[in-house]
């Protein structure tokens, strides 16, 4: 019996590890809507490698309008079937990732306080993703940022 075309789709993306995704250079754009102080545009620019020991690297270079650009490390590694934790610069404590089907679910708090959440949502094919952040304070929303990234290489 012949795979229907979505189905096949999702079954080549969930091969790929979404770590996988960020190896090589990635580029994301998008918006972040701020609550009661509208919103402005960002760029991410990434190079990713997997290490060894197996966890991903990824370093990047975040522009937002109005702002100092900034650099992040990201530093992932597999902690279970569908599980990931690791560290982020500009992040205090750990970062908590959950792998399910092709979307990663991040979660940590910014070291200038919200809690964030992201979810990142591999598309098919596996050269391109959303990724959604909420940004939180006291349990209340005061931000969500959309982007789309893409693979360069």
């Amino acid at each position: 019996m012949p795979l229907t075309a979505s189905l096949a789709a999702l079954l080549l993306v969930q091969a790929v590890a979404p770590e996988h995704f960020f190896v090589g250079r990635t580029e994301g754009e998008g918006r972040v809507n701020m609550a009661l102080s509208g919103s402005h545009g960002v760029r991410a620019r990434g190079i990713g490698r997997i290490e060894q020991s197996g966890a991903l690297v990824l370093d990047q270079i975040v522009e937002e309008e109005g702002k100092p650009a900034r650099r992040l490390t990201w530093r992932l590694v597999r902690s279970g079937a569908n599980r990931l934790t690791g560290t982020l610069t500009g992040a205090e404590g750990p970062v908590n990732g959950v792998v399910t089907g092709n979307v990663l679910h991040l979660s940590y708090r910014s070291s200038l306080g919200p809690w964030v959440e992201q979810w990142i949502t591999m598309h098919p094919g596996g050269r391109s993703a959303s990724n959604r952040m909420t940004f939180r304070r006291f349990g209340f929303g005061v931000a969500t940022m959309e982007e789309v990234i893409r693979r360069v290489d």
